[in-house]
């Protein structure tokens, strides 16, 4: 049996958090992005609607033709904020 040691593990799980960002589209949904990270839409919203509160990032979101979108690559930055581990 092969054992992998603790940072071969590590580098695997980095790459494959990379690719997941890698292949996003530069705007998604509102639906799509609540689907993508398991979270409801309402807490989508909820970031929207008191982002100073919930200390979101400006810039997060954006309106266009009255539908509301989320930049991924500011999502991917606050995401790896908030998760040293994964960066």
């Amino acid at each position: 049996m092969n054992k992998r040691h603790g940072s071969e593990v590590e580098r695997e799980v980095a790459s494959k958090d990379e690719l997941f960002f890698e292949n996003l589209p530069s705007l998604l949904r509102v639906e799509a992005a609540a689907s993508l990270l398991g979270i409801s839409k309402k807490t989508v919203y909820d970031w929207k609607y008191r982002s100073l509160e919930r200390k979101i990032p400006l810039g997060l979101f954006i309106k266009f033709n009255g539908a509301l979108y989320i930049q991924t690559k500011i999502l991917k930055r606050w995401i790896l904020a908030q998760n040293p581990n994964l960066k």
